[in-house]
């Protein structure tokens, strides 16, 4: 999170551990954009986020259940904050273009980076939260964003190991004469499945149903024909 202050950009470097999504540092900054507007010595007249991730914009209007679901309570509690100590101010959120050369965006992306490779050096602080005595700081519980990302991955992989264990030799492989046609790869992928089917001879005719002895004869049911 970057603001500039006369001729130098000052801000906050944070890293939020290893258990978090790149969505949620998108979050945390919205919402900590608004805490250190909210804790200045003068109430704020005026305040307005520039954030380059639309998802995050979108997520913290909503307080529904989900990834980021502390961010947004987080936000609306400094908003509300705010408006207690000054009645009329104006605070905005507006999207801006990400690696488009709009220097306090670069600039917070340069930060973002070295928060995350360098967690320990320059000024970077662990965002995080006390331990149940209260006593030392510690990471934020993993995110649901990351365990929603795990999810389709490990299944992913499970589906991979349970393919190689069942599929031997050839016979489920597709010949290295045939090569993706890009017009089947761009269109409807049932269609393209039904494709690569027919081409590798796997598709549910009578005739496969025949060779799988699924069927007695490979005789077609619409036309009669012998295959």
């Amino acid at each position: 999170m970057a603001s500039k202050a006369g001729n130098r950009w000052v801000g906050v470097k944070a890293h939020m551990g290893y258990n978090q999504e790149a969505s949620d540092a998108e979050w945390a900054a919205l919402a900590r954009a608004l805490e250190v507007a909210a804790k200045r010595r003068t109430g704020p007249k005026a305040v307005t986020v520039f954030i380059d991730a639309q998802a995050a914009m979108a997520r913290i209007a909503s307080e529904e259940p989900g990834p980021a679901q502390k961010y947004a309570w987080e936000a609306r509690i400094w908003i509300v904050n705010m408006r207690e100590r000054v009645r009329d101010v104006r605070i905005e959120f507006r999207w801006c273009p990400a690696h488009s050369g709009v220097a306090g965006n670069e600039e917070a992306d340069k930060w973002a980076k070295q928060a995350a490779e360098e967690p320990d050096a320059r000024g970077v602080e662990w965002m995080g939260y006390k331990d149940r005595y209260g006593r030392r700081p510690m990471p934020p519980p993993r995110s649901i964003a990351n365990l929603k990302r795990e999810i389709p991955e490990r299944k992913c992989e499970e589906a991979w190991t349970w393919s190689k264990k069942r599929v031997r030799g050839r016979k489920y492989q597709m010949p290295k004469t045939i090569h993706q046609n890009n017009m089947v790869a761009r269109g409807p992928k049932r269609l393209a499945g039904r494709y690569h089917q027919l081409k590798t001879g796997h598709c549910r005719t009578r005739q496969y149903l025949k060779w799988t002895k699924n069927a007695n004869t490979a005789e077609c049911g619409w036309c009669k024909y012998r295959t």
